[in-house]
């Protein structure tokens, strides 16, 4: 009797094998506006695990898809099959060989960590999408990626040497560059890979002469198979600067034939890759931008080929909702601060080369060749490394800023991609936006204008019928205008769900045969990857948000009502919370920024800012379990949530899976009661008081042998941690007996924000705070609160946060009340004050308290800058590391801290791009292995190599993991600034 297919996988396969409804419901959507559950996940170790998984599938009869990132825009990643994850686990380069300018690599290497492979050796891969630092190599020779620099590096097609595939019967094919007596070898098998051999040409010849005829001449085209990658009178025609001929140069064998060519682009429908060989192209010295603001797009439009006259690497282009919503972003907003007004379009043009001479010819040449443009407003050119890189970001983040735009409506993707010729991009765009206006439908435009492809998003609400119908018949007139135009529906994001459904009609009946005759040669069971490519499923059909979907009504402890109204709904604020997140993946980058630690560590999806949105809104939509919302599983997903409040400023839509955090919890433990290291963390006020008291009998127990075992069994605090040390001479102790500066309150008063964890553990810090507020010239009064709160609401345990947190808002209120600043030395407390606050007590009074409360090394940079005080600083020759603290980097930024310690003269401030630390709280001593492998990311090697200064961190738990990690004693930049004041002012 056959084993259940879960059963045999589990078997078979040393990965990981996934069928519980959380996880199917978490592969069930990618970035495209389309949901399919799968039948269950593989995320395989090897290609062993791969075959294994496959030849399983195939005895089962199931279907097979192959997955990377999931940053899929048209629905490619989302099928009812077994899943097959390459992302986790085989994510390796294998081999670089410099000298050919060759890559060998398994499908789940993102493209970043290949560029940062290469780019020791002078080279990077050429095609560069903006989802580059998430987007897997597999991924990207399925859909035949290219991005903003396809008009001089051409698309994934023309960086693919060889590939190993597997067929859906397990059939292993070797696909490379072969010579004509390589092919008449293959063409004698008696095989299934000889059948494919001497079928594929024979299917290329039968319609060759519709493939000249059809096939759109524009770099752009992505939809449908390459037959026309196998008529070589083609290849010649297309206008790439730097592919054709300069590759072909470069790599004489190229050969006459590589199957490569059509696996590339089929959208994992053909086979599964597990293994790849790509060209590398010569890194450019040089880069410099220009940013060209226009007043309409029109005017934009039609100055790009006299652009192209200049050999630009790229010209993109940016439109209004853009523009405004990367000023209302905190990650994005000081990116295109030089723009001026409400321009109706920017086109970014880039050019690279050997030196800075020549770049900046180019950009001299562009600047005099548009000097008289109609439309052309201003001109800003960018050589320098950081601005240019600002503006280039922005353009990469189009996409998931975009589905931040407040309101029901949403810019969705179906039609987004389409490509004409550069010159008819003007004409097409003017066209594309009279569809829109005949139902009154306002759309984003923006893309690569250097090739005619252009990322053109219409607003509608798909959970309504009259948005759904005006989908369709958007659908099929832009379909109607590319034939016109003879251009390509996808220029770019592949047709999965979105655009298969066209392309019967847009190649015609003798090209689409010749698609299912490639299909049935390829795939002859119809398992890979169903319904791409050649399917007549409608756009409409398969929908995440459709006119059926419903959300559960859910009484929350905290308030949602911004969340819900920039959903455009009175409903559910929780749920509309969860629904900001539109997949588009941003949170599964792993090289720079905070966001998502958890997911930096583990590779896994339901740790990723996504996951954890998505089985939230799962559960609130009624498409799990009744009782999912408080299940253990659910607990599970959320548990690895480090609450930094990455998510909140790096994910472009705002989704503040923190905020969600504590939601949930507080519903957990409605029906489950907390355990006892819960409660005692979120009395973590209460309990340092009593430990200061008790000092240093309090610590002498804590090292008691045999304590640290009895700690993680009672409270599940991990015996390797090290616990912090209570002072039995506290903050409020020492502030009580201390003699104020006599210059003390010239300048005003000032409340500290006295928090439980630097004064009853590292007292010194709000010493060294008083010393410089009262040379400053203020006076100090202490906020005196028993604890600000945020241990009790990060463990969920609302009620009492809240009860607190309304005493405190009190206090706060009234202390504040003739606009006296409310600053803080530990930026989690302080910070609380300015985001928990106002969606605990949604009152006048929080948003008062709100508005008083600042980080103190910025405040004070601030006040010293505007000449409101007079510090001195002796000089510290020396090289600072600075990490910043996770909350504030997320909230408010590091630059206040950047600006304090600028204040010292000759002291140069390095900020490290180290994310989290990884102890976040009480996070790290319950989940030590994770939290340490967030520390070894980049926080740990970097301190551990900083020997020409001190190493600074704000936060308290910050500082605690250097020294568990490091062995570093990290410093408080208020401690050195405190220490580097001129002996010739103390009292």
């Amino acid at each position: 009797m056959p084993l259940p297919l879960e059963t045999e996988l589990r078997q078979q396969i040393a990965g990981d094998v996934l069928f519980d409804d959380v996880s199917r419901g978490l592969y069930s959507t990618d970035a495209s506006i389309y949901q399919i559950p799968p039948i269950g996940v593989v995320l395989p170790k090897s290609k062993a695990d791969v075959r294994a998984a496959v030849q399983v599938a195939a005895a089962h009869g199931v279907p097979i898809l192959p997955r990377g990132g999931g940053t899929s825009l048209s629905g490619q990643t989302v099928a009812a099959a077994i899943v097959i994850d390459f992302s986790k686990y085989m994510n390796r380069i294998l081999e670089i060989d410099a000298e050919r300018g060759l890559v060998r690599i398994e499908p789940g290497v993102v493209l970043d960590q290949l560029n940062t492979a290469l780019k020791p050796h002078g080279l990077q891969f050429g095609p560069d999408v903006s989802t580059s630092n998430r987007a897997a190599l597999g991924g990207m020779i399925g859909n035949n990626s290219a991005g903003s620099r396809s008009v001089r590096h051409g698309k994934t097609i023309d960086h693919v040497r060889d590939l190993h595939v597997l067929l859906a019967d397990g059939t292993e094919l070797q696909c490379e560059p072969l010579d004509a007596d390589a092919i008449a070898q293959r063409q004698s098998l008696e095989t299934t890979e000889g059948e494919i051999y001497r079928r594929l040409p024979a299917i290329v010849d039968a319609v060759r002469d519709e493939i000249i005829a059809r096939y759109p001449r524009i770099l752009r085209r992505v939809s449908g198979y390459n037959l026309d990658a196998f008529v070589p009178e083609l290849q010649t025609e297309l206008p790439i600067a730097a592919t054709s001929a300069e590759l072909n140069a470069q790599w004489p064998d190229r050969g006459e034939f590589n199957l490569a060519k059509i696996i590339v682009g089929a959208e994992g429908t053909l086979g599964t890759i597990t293994e790849a060989v790509l060209h590398a192209v010569p890194l450019p010295q040089q880069r410099g931008v220009a940013c060209l603001q226009f007043r309409t797009i029109d005017a934009a439009l039609k100055s790009v080929t006299t652009i192209l006259k200049t050999e630009p690497s790229a010209i993109e282009m940016l439109d209004k909702y853009i523009i405004e919503l990367s000023r209302t972003n905190l990650e994005y907003r000081s990116y295109l601060d030089f723009v001026e007004g409400t321009p109706e379009a920017l086109l970014i043009v880039e050019y690279s080369g050997d030196t800075l001479e020549f770049v900046q010819d180019k950009l001299d040449q562009l600047e005099q060749i548009l000097a008289d443009w109609e439309g052309l407003e201003k001109y800003i050119p960018a050589v320098d490394p950081a601005q240019r890189d600002r503006i280039w970001n922005c353009r990469k983040a189009s996409a998931p800023l975009l589905l931040s735009i407040p309101g029901a409506r949403k810019p969705i993707a179906f039609v987004e991609d389409p490509a004409v010729a550069p010159g008819q991009a003007a004409e097409f765009a003017r066209r594309f936006r009279e569809i829109l206006d005949r139902r009154g439908v306002a759309g984003s435009f923006y893309g690569h204008a250097s090739v005619g492809c252009l990322h053109i998003r219409p607003m509608l609400d798909t959970k309504t019928a009259e948005d759904l119908t005006a989908l369709k018949e958007i659908s099929d007139e832009v379909a109607a205008l590319i034939g016109e135009f003879h251009g390509s529906m996808s220029g770019e994001h592949g047709d999965g769900l979105a655009r298969s459904y066209h392309n019967r009609d847009l190649f015609g009946e003798k090209l689409y045969a010749a698609f299912e005759e490639v299909k049935r040669l390829f795939d002859p069971r119809g398992l890979m990857n169903p319904g791409k490519v050649v399917s007549d499923v409608s756009p409409v059909e398969n929908l995440r948000y459709g006119t059926e979907y419903r959300g559960r009504d859910i009484k929350t402890f905290l308030d949602f009502s911004g969340e819900a109204a920039s959903a455009g709904t009175t409903g559910n604020g929780f749920l509309a919370a969860t629904e900001m997140c539109n997949g588009s993946g941003v949170c599964r980058k792993t090289n720079t920024g905070t966001m998502c630690p958890s997911f930096m560590a583990t590779r896994d999806e339901e740790h990723s800012t996504r996951g954890r949105a998505n089985a939230l809104r799962l559960a609130l939509s009624g498409q799990l379990a009744d009782d999912a919302l408080t299940s253990q599983r659910m607990y599970d997903v959320m548990d690895l949530c480090l609450m930094c409040k990455g998510c909140k400023a790096e994910c472009p839509s705002n989704v503040d899976v923190a905020k969600l955090k504590v939601e949930f919890l507080a519903q957990y433990y409605q029906t489950h009661r907390p355990s006892l290291g819960t409660v005692v963390m979120a009395h973590t006020g209460r309990l340092n008081r009593i430990g200061s008291a008790l000092a240093p009998v309090s610590n002498w127990l804590a090292r008691l042998p045999g304590a640290a075992y009895l700690t993680e069994k009672l409270f599940g605090v991990d015996r390797r941690r090290q616990l912090p040390t209570f002072q039995h001479d506290h903050f409020g102790r020492w502030f009580s007996r201390h003699t104020p500066h006599p210059g003390a309150g010239q300048n005003g008063k000032v409340i500290l924000l006295d928090d439980c964890l630097t004064s009853f553990c590292e007292p010194n810090i709000n010493r060294a705070a008083v010393q410089l507020l009262e040379r400053a010239g203020y006076t100090v009064e202490l906020a005196g609160l028993q604890c600000c709160g945020r241990p009790y609401f990060s463990k969920g345990l609302i009620a009492q946060g809240k009860s607190l947190v309304e005493k405190n808002i009190a206090t706060l209120d009234k202390l504040s009340a003739e606009d006296v600043p409310i600053l803080g030395c530990e930026p989690s407390c302080l910070l609380s004050l300015v985001d928990e606050y106002p969606d605990l007590v949604p009152t006048d009074a929080a948003q008062h308290v709100r508005s008083r409360s600042f980080t103190l090394d910025a405040w004070l940079a601030e006040q010293s800058a505007a000449g409101r005080c007079d510090l001195k600083f002796d000089p510290l020759d020396q090289s600072a590391l600075l990490h910043g603290h996770c909350q504030q980097k997320a909230l408010v930024g590091t630059s206040g801290t950047i600006d304090a310690l600028k204040l010292i003269p000759q002291l140069n401030v390095t900020e490290v791009n180290s994310g989290c630390c990884g102890m976040a709280g009480s996070f790290g001593y319950e989940h030590y292995d994770v939290s340490m492998a967030i520390g070894e990311r980049v926080l740990f090697p970097a301190a551990k190599t900083h020997t020409t200064g001190p190493v600074l961190a704000p936060g308290f738990s910050c500082r605690h993991q250097l020294a568990d990690g490091t062995g570093t004693q990290a410093l408080h930049p208020i401690e050195l600034l405190a220490q580097q004041l001129t002996p010739d002012d103390q009292p």
